[in-house]
């Protein structure tokens, strides 16, 4: 008996409700939509959207994958398993926005000189925000 509540304990672990919580907020303020807006778009109960945010109840896999669609979002992403939209929370800054639109602008020369003296300024400066992002930027979401 003691071995099924351990096997529950360790499939229930696969959900941080806060993380949850706090990406499909997130991504609700990105889109504009309340938490009645998500719970009719997914055909859930508004109870379930409220008891969720409150870690009270977890989502099922056919709520993630609802919550996942209508947000955009991986399932990954909600669960925490991925940063997969760090680009795109970056892209919310007008600062990296209008640094990205005058890069593009740019020669290729120019380019790789403005790359170069970020390099320089990045070894010789420590930055507050971590490691340096190493993906590519998706330039359809620029125009």
């Amino acid at each position: 008996m003691d071995k099924t509540k351990t096997n529950k304990h360790k499939r229930s672990v696969v959900v941080d409700t806060r993380i949850f919580a706090t990406r499909v907020r997130g991504l609700m303020e990105q889109k504009g939509l309340s938490s009645s807006e998500l719970a009719d778009q997914a055909d859930l109960a508004r109870s379930a959207i409220t008891q969720f945010f409150a870690g009270d109840r977890k989502p099922s896999a056919d709520a993630l994958v609802k919550l996942a669609d209508i947000l955009d979002a991986s399932t990954d992403y909600i669960l925490g398993r991925s940063d997969e939209s760090e680009i795109a929370d970056l892209l919310q800054h007008e600062k990296i926005c209008e640094l990205v639109r005058l890069f593009i602008g740019l020669s290729v020369t120019d380019q790789e000189r403005v790359t170069e003296m970020i390099r320089l300024m990045v070894k010789t400066t420590p930055s507050p925000y971590g490691r340096p992002y190493k993906g590519k930027v998706n330039q359809d979401v620029l125009q």
